[in-house]
């Protein structure tokens, strides 16, 4: 039982820099919150960028990651802008959040 909680003490330390979300099969996803806007926000602008010829860019891993959340709602919440109208980054603009939340897809939203 010793090495069981020492592990656990050293998984708790060495993610102590880590956001994390429960997903449905009852293991952690864990994220660098910065690194995670990074990518959001490079994904987002490539996404707008993008012509009908294009080849669109593969979402980030946090996005298909949230849609194996065990609640989906509660992780978009986290990356929700406080401010949509001077957001960089609005996930509502590239997917249809209520489909991903709903159904646990990623469905572009129609222009």
């Amino acid at each position: 039982m010793a090495r069981r909680d020492l592990l656990k003490r050293l998984e708790r330390s060495a993610t102590g820099e880590l956001d994390s979300f429960k997903l449905r099969d009852g293991s952690v996803f864990y994220y660098n919150r910065t690194e995670t806007y990074a990518a959001l926000y490079l994904f987002c602008y490539d996404m707008e960028l993008a012509t009908e010829s294009d080849v669109l860019p593969q979402p980030p891993e946090i996005l298909h990651k949230m849609c194996q959340a065990e609640d989906p709602a509660e992780v978009l919440e986290r990356f929700k802008p406080t401010n949509p109208q001077g957001a960089f980054v609005d996930l509502s603009w590239v997917y249809d959040l209520d489909v991903l939340v709903r159904e646990r897809r990623l469905v572009l939203r129609t222009a």
